[in-house]
């Protein structure tokens, strides 16, 4: 049926299907971790999984792709790595330069993903520290007001940064306006269904929700940091979208593409030979190397309640009950191949629309996780919560929008 319909038709309901994939997974995503560290309030627990069974299946996936050309060809270049010398043609034949699936560690990988490792360890401690204590809406709506702060901190680092126009500011105010309904509508309906639950010790919840709405803006600000790291140091390069824009006594302008895990390839201030990696090369790695820096801290401040948990105990060295009943095992699979199937659609997403319509669907899919979080919490939403999320949404949109706009007048 849809083969005979034309093919921007067709492409556009290929895009329209992959990202409500995309919204329905990531909101799924987003239950699926709530419910985990509700019963299993360990962070650090959840954060070492997720490395593992992530490095896990980016090491599967690169061994069915350099095993399968048609899984290979499923994806856009610099997903996977060169395994095959002409892209997309099926007359290819397989690059003798590359003898395994994996890419091999050495030196420079590893210094290459350690800082990012490092934003990953501590973003996702201090993320999942959020989701434990506060709503999953309460938590998205603190992230999108990661422009302010990518605004604030390109200013104190004298890095090139948007003009502060009229439109710009606007837009911010909406945001930081939304987010603050948003939490406090979030915070009142909480505290209601407790009460309905009789769970009445204010004190307590009130703490437990300022810590946690704190370890939130904590999260954001580290992703905030990995992003302006990632633009400073690294350049992003995709060899079959590289737009040459102007060209100046030898160089080129590239139009930099930005993406929640881009290929990275060395900045010329650092070496002059410059070395590229795929996404999932960079997963692995970033993965392993994230999962050996939260390994001490893991060992210190969580094991001990998983080692008493497993042999049977019910209290902890200090006498006090353990914070866990049981470990959802299978909630952490699902919750890991949630993750996995998230960055997998994304990298299929940015090889297929354009930066500016990246950027969108990707606040269009914020804009879904707090909405269906209000759902599985049952909340009865107000229409506070409605005005604020519009705002959040206008707000968003506003920005993604005007920055485009001054970068193409910039480029040209």
């Amino acid at each position: 049926m849809l083969h005979k319909l034309p093919s921007s038709i067709q492409t556009n309901i290929h895009i329209i299907t992959l990202c409500l994939c995309w919204y329905a997974i990531s909101s799924l995503a987003s239950q699926v971790t709530k419910q985990i560290l509700t019963i299993c309030p360990l962070p650090l627990f959840l954060g070492e999984f997720q490395f593992l069974y992530t490095a896990l299946l980016a090491a599967v996936s690169c061994s069915l792709a350099y095993r399968y050309k048609v899984i290979y060809n499923l994806f856009p270049e610099g997903t996977f790595p060169k395994y095959y010398s002409t892209f997309h043609d099926h007359e290819c034949e397989r690059n003798e330069d590359i003898k395994n699936a994996i890419v091999m560690p050495s030196k420079h990988i590893i210094m290459t993903v350690l800082p990012l490792s490092f934003f990953q360890f501590v973003g996702k401690y201090f993320g999942h520290t959020a989701t434990a204590l506060v709503p999953v809406s309460t938590v998205a709506s603190v992230k999108t007001l990661s422009p302010v702060f990518i605004v604030i901190f390109q200013r104190f680092l004298g890095m090139a940064t948007v003009n502060l126009n009229f439109k710009i500011l606007g837009s911010l105010s909406a945001l930081i306006f939304g987010v603050w309904i948003i939490v406090i509508e979030d915070s009142k309906q909480k505290a209601f269904i407790k009460q309905q639950k009789k769970m009445i010790n204010t004190d307590n919840r009130s703490n437990s929700s300022n810590y946690g709405i704190i370890c939130a803006i904590i999260s954001m600000f580290i992703f905030v940091m990995q992003n302006i790291y990632g633009k400073k140091v690294f350049t992003y390069k995709r060899n079959h979208e590289v737009t040459m824009i102007k060209k100046k006594k030898s160089f080129y302008k590239l139009e930099n593409n930005s993406s929640e895990l881009p290929i990275y390839s060395e900045s010329k201030t650092l070496s002059p030979k410059t070395t590229k990696y795929d996404k999932l090369t960079l997963m692995i790695y970033i993965s392993l190397v994230g999962f050996c820096l939260s390994f001490f801290w893991f060992m210190t401040m969580e094991f001990p309640v998983v080692w008493r948990y497993i042999n049977g105990y019910e209290t902890q060295s200090d006498g006090k009950a353990l914070p866990i009943s049981t470990i959802p095992w299978g909630l952490c699979l699902i919750n890991g191949t949630f993750h996995f199937m998230q960055a997998m659609i994304t990298f299929h997403l940015m090889g297929e629309i354009s930066t500016l319509t990246y950027s969108i669907a990707n606040l269009m899919k914020r804009i879904a996780i707090i909405s269906v979080s209000w759902i599985f919490a049952g909340f009865q939403v107000t229409m506070l919560q409605v005005f604020g999320l519009l705002l959040n949404a206008v707000g968003l949109f506003l920005y993604e929008r005007c920055n485009s706009s001054q970068k193409k007048k910039t480029l040209s």
